[in-house]
């Protein structure tokens, strides 16, 4: 997860399953801090950020259903 120019890392899910967001728009995030949950048939992905960073936009509610690749939410890396 690399940030644009801009600062911004787009957070996609790495296997299918349903969601849990775990943060809201606006929400200060702390390096490892878990952003969201997916939950496979198998197995669980628990996804996170290295740096801190704000949630810009939130692209799934927590219950849906999202194939691997699908994108859940954006951050805003803080600088400083």
């Amino acid at each position: 997860m690399l940030p644009d120019r801009e600062g911004r890392v787009r957070i996609r899910s790495n296997l299918s399953g349903e969601v849990e967001v775990r943060v809201e728009v606006g929400q200060t995030i702390y390096s490892g801090q878990i952003l969201a949950v997916v939950e496979g048939d198998k197995e669980i992905e628990s996804l996170s950020v290295p740096k801190p960073s704000v949630a810009e936009e939130i692209v799934v509610e927590t219950g849906t259903e999202v194939d691997a690749g699908t994108l859940l939410l954006t951050v805003q890396e803080i600088e400083g």
